[in-house]
């Protein structure tokens, strides 16, 4: 089975939504961009693959906070170790460049540019445990041994 290079898919994440990183392999990561805002249903289309949860991390993506997910995606990023959060409200609460602070188990998300608090889902116990363990291939591994 042949490995996925997540830093190579993710030279290009997001170029054509940030008019800096046009042309700039690893922009996103570059112009220091770590967390993503998405509306509803996000990563729909895509089935079952990892490859486009493995390209955000490649693209320096630490937290991915959306109006809602397709199932695939948001279990493909947990099981990557990519943290995800479902907060309705997400897209006019926190704009490009805003800096944004998340509790992971409470949900609780701050937006420090406003200084305002909205309250998402928080990730289940072993939702955590796995991204903890470095992924669920390494989570169930590390149960195997035990």
């Amino acid at each position: 089975m042949q490995e996925m290079d997540a830093a190579a898919m993710g030279n290009w994440v997001f170029e054509d939504l940030e008019p800096r990183a046009e042309g700039m392999q690893g922009g996103f990561k570059l112009l220091g961009f770590d967390i993503v805002i998405a509306g509803k249903n996000f990563g729909c289309g895509n089935k079952s693959v990892e490859h486009p949860m493995a390209a955000l991390i490649g693209a320096g993506v630490r937290l991915v906070i959306a109006e809602s997910f397709s199932r695939y995606n948001y279990r493909n990023a947990i099981n990557l170790t990519l943290p995800v959060l479902t907060c309705p409200g997400i897209r006019q609460f926190a704009h490009m460049g805003d800096r944004i602070s998340a509790n992971l188990l409470s949900g609780e998300i701050i937006n420090m540019t406003s200084n305002q608090t909205i309250q998402g889902d928080g990730l289940s116990e072993f939702a955590l445990k796995i991204i903890a363990s470095g992924g669920l291939l390494e989570h169930i591994m590390a149960r195997a041994k035990r």
